[in-house]
């Protein structure tokens, strides 16, 4: 409908330049004013010159001849891609000086040149102006000031622009500027009034969702906060008060009104519960709603591309219009239901309906973009007595709510009475019940006592035949040896072998069982003492190296540069742990090697994490049995049994031992090419502990006196540091805190820093900082942060910063290595 005007009206208005006589632009177009009133300035005292070009400058107007102006009724409002000038004279021929506003018309840009005999004065309005730009500070509509001293003339100059696809309006009014102040403050008082309730129901409804969490809570609380965002468009707050700096300001809260229409029947049909009592309306609305979200996404997407608010007005008010009419045919369907709550839906709605619909009906003729506070005032009638008339529901819900309850506690008490002679029956049973349990306790307990009585005589009887089993079988052990010793003859060898494997064996057998019934029993106690990881590796490859020598395979032990040697823990259950993973590993290798690998995993403050593995040739476990193999008096199948022997409890002993240490064993295997046990113990360190180091060229590290800074609040963090950096031949120094570092930067020149995040009084990220801009001996030295946070926990990031790189505790020495020397080279 609106589409079809505005053609009839162009083609009606627009009129050919070429057939356009010449105008005298000092013909009536003077504004002469006697009083200080409101002056409307009629279309033939503008006169207008239509740039087709789009590139003339104010200069170029000034220059034109008089007849290339023509009337304002000769223009077409609907050319609106290209510039227009307009122009007219206001005259103050009084004595007194008059301060006005001239409001000009709906535009996007306007740019007002005025001359008079003090100079030039330009002055921009429009929304398409930063807030910060226009002449003055207010909302989207064109205005600018302008004041007349006694006896004086102003020619004002209008560059006219519709960047928003728009129809031209062309048109100028003169407030007095106290008029035109009353007005604000007025407007301003209400735009308060009208703001403020809406704030205080969208809190309040929002409180009831959260509480209740009832939809038709959050649904008039968006309804709310879609008025507040539009109206605070309309009246500027965003363009003035938040993004003064910023020209159109967010314009998809142009289009708000379909978010508010969707919101609206949302709520409207959880009100009146339309779903209930009248289905059909109820998807019909329902589709509304969602029309009404799917509009608001794609006219925001066509806009995006198009600025064509033009087209966009059309579909914004032709959803309100068809929206109106829909409204008021529900209107009278609710009116039919009698319900009270139906009566403030209609007594809140009707208003608005109506005036919604007019104003649609208004914009579609002629386009304003404006919303007169007629239509606010429905809006905060309609939400007041949307709120009353929610308060009214939770009422009666209220009351509901006492009602049921009230007849639940008659009931209850009812109930209560029914069972008083159950409840006297059921204490008897349960008295007698309890005097059962009580003697079943008693015999428990009796029971109890004898089977502690029991345990504690097998621990004992276990204790004494440890000692009296243990002693003659360490004599036959260390007869064989003996006799392993002086035996000349080569007969005599495959019988002391045989006794020297069943004496081990049998020795084996005793200490499984022994350690498992002590661990059963939780007996079992972890020593903390001192003792060197190397004399324990040694010692346990000279125990299993005959063993292994006698099958024909190889028993190697690997340990990894920078290990520490003296740790903190017990050693005789370590020891035992590689008892049983070697004797088991030799056990089932025929030929190849069986290889003890332990290496540093990393250091963090006073904690080393040590890596072991046992890796074997021998003839492997089946997939299925992985998990098998660790359970008591279990083995991979009973052939192995037969074949190897063994009780089955060295692997079970070894997984609790591993976890008494606050480790897990993790194994890989494949038949017939052998198996790997894994795990990793954390071992206490002292400030005495040493690095194992190797003098083989491959391995050595120097990094030839090169000039270090390890900055680091822990004493053992630096000690770690300090072994490792005289092991690489590192020239150092420390500091314990940031501000030492600070200091010391700005004294020495240094080729590298290593650097801990997290210190106090100053972090790490701040101590660089400070270091960069104060130090100029060491603003291009390389930092390397070491820290026990990843980098994502952070809140900025690593590659953001000046450090080159990070280090995560507990840290690898190698990995540390291969930092320091990547950041040297660079």
């Amino acid at each position: 409908m609106r589409l079809f005007i505005t053609t009839v009206l162009s083609l009606l208005s627009s009129v050919s330049y070429a057939d356009s006589p010449g105008v005298d632009v000092h013909f009536q177009n003077n504004v002469r004013l006697y009083s200080e009133g409101e002056y409307e300035i009629s279309d033939r005292q503008i006169l207008v010159y239509r740039d087709d070009m789009s590139a003339m400058e104010f200069e170029d107007v000034l220059n034109l001849a008089p007849n290339e102006f023509i009337s304002l009724k000769d223009i077409s409002y609907f050319d609106n891609t290209k510039t227009h000038w307009a122009f007219f004279q206001i005259t103050n021929p009084t004595e007194e000086p008059h301060r006005y506003i001239l409001k000009g018309g709906r535009n996007a840009k306007e740019t007002y040149f005025i001359e008079s005999e003090d100079g030039l004065e330009v002055k921009k309005t429009g929304y398409f102006f930063a807030a910060n730009e226009r002449d003055i500070l207010d909302n989207y509509h064109t205005q600018v000031s302008i004041n007349l001293a006694p006896e004086t003339t102003k020619k004002v100059y209008v560059k006219i622009e519709s960047p928003d696809n728009l129809p031209l309006n062309i048109s100028f009014k003169l407030i007095p500027e106290s008029q035109w102040t009353a007005e604000v403050r007025r407007k301003n008082l209400f735009e308060g009034v009208f703001s403020g309730v809406l704030i205080a129901i969208f809190i309040v409804s929002m409180f009831f969702y959260v509480t209740r969490t009832s939809n038709v809570f959050l649904y008039i609380s968006l309804y709310a906060l879609c008025h507040l965002l539009y109206f605070g468009q309309i009246h500027g707050f965003f363009e003035v008060y938040l993004l003064p700096n910023t020209r159109n300001v967010l314009p998809p809260i142009w289009q708000i009104p379909l978010l508010s229409i969707a919101f609206y029947y949302f709520f409207a049909r959880e009100f009146v519960e339309s779903k209930v009592y009248h289905p059909k309306w109820d998807v019909g609305l329902k589709w509304l709603s969602y029309s009404g979200i799917g509009l608001f996404v794609l006219v925001n997407i066509y806009l995006l591309f198009t600025n064509d608010y033009w087209m966009v007005g059309n579909i914004l008010y032709g959803f309100i219009l068809l929206s109106g009419i829909v409204s008021v045919a529900f209107l009278f369907v609710v009116n039919q239901d009698g319900n009270p709550i139906s009566k403030y839906f209609i007594y809140g709605t009707t208003f608005l309906v109506f005036i919604a619909i007019l104003s649609a009906i208004n914009e579609l003729l002629y386009f304003t973009n404006s919303a007169p506070i007629i239509v606010q005032t429905g809006i905060l009638i309609e939400t007041v007595i949307f709120s009353l008339g929610l308060a009214h529901k939770i009422k009666r819900d209220v009351e509901d709510h006492y009602i049921t309850q009230r007849s639940l506690i008659i009931q209850l008490q009812q109930t209560e009475k029914l069972h008083e002679n159950i409840n006297q029956e059921l204490e008897e049973q349960v008295a007698e019940r309890t005097q059962l349990i009580k003697e079943q306790n008693i015999e428990l307990e009796e029971a109890k006592q004898v089977a502690e009585k029991a345990t504690q005589a097998k621990s004992d009887f276990l204790s004494v035949m440890s000692h009296e089993i243990r002693t003659p079988l360490n004599a036959i052990i260390s007869l064989s040896h003996i006799m392993e010793m002086d035996n000349k003859d080569n007969e005599m060898v495959e019988y002391i072998d045989a006794l020297k494997f069943s004496a081990e064996s049998l020795h084996s057998l005793i200490n499984d069982i022994l350690d498992f019934n002590k661990i059963e029993a939780g007996k079992l106690r972890l020593e903390q003492v001192e003792f060197s990881l190397i004399d324990l590796l040694k010692n346990i490859s000279e125990t299993f190296k005959y063993k292994a020598h006698s099958k024909g395979i190889k028993l190697l032990i690997e340990v990894g540069e920078h290990t520490p040697d003296r740790l903190m823990g017990d050693p005789t259950r370590l020891t035992q742990i590689f008892n049983n993973l070697l004797s088991n590993a030799i056990k089932f290798t025929h030929e190849g090697h069986v290889l003890l690998k332990v290496f540093l995993k990393g250091i963090k403050d006073n904690t080393a994490n040590i890596h072991f593995e046992v890796v074997d040739t021998g003839i492997g476990i089946p997939k299925d049995k992985l998990e098998t193999i660790f359970m008591e008096f279990e083995q991979a199948d009973m052939s192995t049994t037969r074949e190897y022997g063994g009780t089955g409890l060295g692997l079970s002993i070894t997984k609790k031992l591993l976890h008494m240490m606050g480790s897990k064993i993790q194994v890989k295997s494949t038949e017939d090419q052998g198996s790997n046990f894994s795990f990793n113990i954390p071992f206490e360190i002292n400030k005495t502990f040493t690095l194992v180091s190797y003098t083989d060229p491959e391995n050595n590290k120097n990094l030839e006196q090169a000039k270090f800074l390890v900055v680091d609040d822990n004493d053992m963090n630096r000690l770690v540091l300090r072994r490792l950096m005289n092991n690489w031949n590192v020239n150092f120094v420390e500091a314990s805190n940031g501000n030492d570092a600070i200091r010391l930067c700005n004294e020495i020149k240094f080729d590298l820093v290593l650097m801990d995040i997290e210190m106090k009084p100053i972090n790490g990220f701040e101590t660089l900082t400070l270091i960069k801009s104060e130090s100029k001996l060491n603003a291009a030295t390389p930092f390397i942060a070491m820290s026990a946070y990843q980098p994502d926990d952070f809140d900025v990031k690593i590659n953001e910063t000046e450090f080159a790189a990070i280090v995560n505790k507990p840290f690898d020495p190698e990995d540390l290595f291969e930092r320091i020397i990547k950041n040297l080279n660079q």
